[in-house]
């Protein structure tokens, strides 16, 4: 008798799951106000930031708080959003309902993108020199503008000495992008009437623009009079603003008054403050 072996072949379902990139929804918001404090990390090259920006959008405002350690990118996009008011929020598809039901919401500052991807591809690769803006870490910091290599030395040797944190810059239009795009790490501004770039009356103008309280000391050159007439006439109502015919002549004294001076007005208490609103301020 033949013994025959049955094999039962037994149908194997082999399931294929069909991985696909997950999928993201860009929405359009406008900008609002930015919230931006910085503190500096004991032992480390890299600041601790609390960074957020408040929008509109079609769901509400909301408050995006924004995470990531990619300071390039960040130095960019608050550059950006001081100039354009409407961005580009990419947010995950899991993640679509949330965001549109967030009054708060996380999302990495590399999500945000501008309008047009143009403008950011212009800011890394057009005239790299002229363009990019380094993050500067911590505050105390002064902005010198000044094509004189001496000069600027001597200043900033006076800033030093003084603890705060000389900037030097020897192109007044790259000075500006840098205190538009930072201009809460700077106590103040000390700027040469010939500086290149950008004409320095326009530069001050735009400064006090951003900041009005600021101080900013212009030196209208040793002898001459129609650069320092002109200077008073343009800028009479703007008391953060000094002029003196040379930077180097009793800086230490300069500084000292007109920080202290914006210190005092920043610190005093308001008019119609309560009594314990005015004991609290003190």
């Amino acid at each position: 008798m033949k013994q025959i072996t049955c094999i039962l072949a037994i149908p194997v379902l082999i399931i294929v799951l069909a991985v696909t990139p997950c999928s993201a929804r860009d929405f359009m918001v406008e900008f609002i106000a930015e919230n931006y404090k910085e503190t500096q990390i004991p032992f480390a090259n890299t600041p601790r930031i609390y960074h957020s920006i408040q929008v509109n959008t079609h769901a509400g405002p909301k408050l995006l708080i924004l995470t990531g350690e990619d300071l390039t990118y960040r130095t960019w996009l608050r550059q950006y959003i001081a100039d354009n008011k409407r961005f580009i929020v990419r947010v995950a598809d899991p993640e679509n309902d949330l965001f549109v039901a967030s009054r708060a919401y996380e999302i990495d500052i590399t999500q945000l993108h501008p309008v047009s991807s143009d403008n950011r591809d212009s800011f890394f690769t057009k005239d790299a020199a002229a363009k990019q803006v380094g993050h500067i870490i911590g505050t105390g910091h002064i902005l010198v503008i000044d094509t004189n290599d001496t000069r600027s030395r001597l200043i900033a040797d006076v800033i030093t000495k003084m603890g705060y944190t000389p900037v030097i810059s020897t192109n007044g239009q790259q000075a500006l992008e840098m205190f538009r795009v930072q201009p809460e790490k700077f106590q103040m501004v000390i700027a040469n009437h010939k500086a290149p770039g950008i004409e320095t009356e326009a530069f001050v103008e735009q400064v006090l623009n951003i900041d009005h309280q600021i101080p900013i000391l212009v030196e209208t050159g040793y002898r001459d009079p129609e650069t320092r007439q002109r200077y008073q006439n343009r800028f009479s109502g703007a008391g953060s603003v000094v002029l003196t015919p040379m930077a180097l002549k009793d800086l230490q004294k300069n500084i000292q008054g007109m920080v202290k001076k914006v210190s005092t007005q920043e610190n005093a208490p308001k008019e119609n403050a309560s009594m314990d609103e005015q004991q609290a301020a003190s």
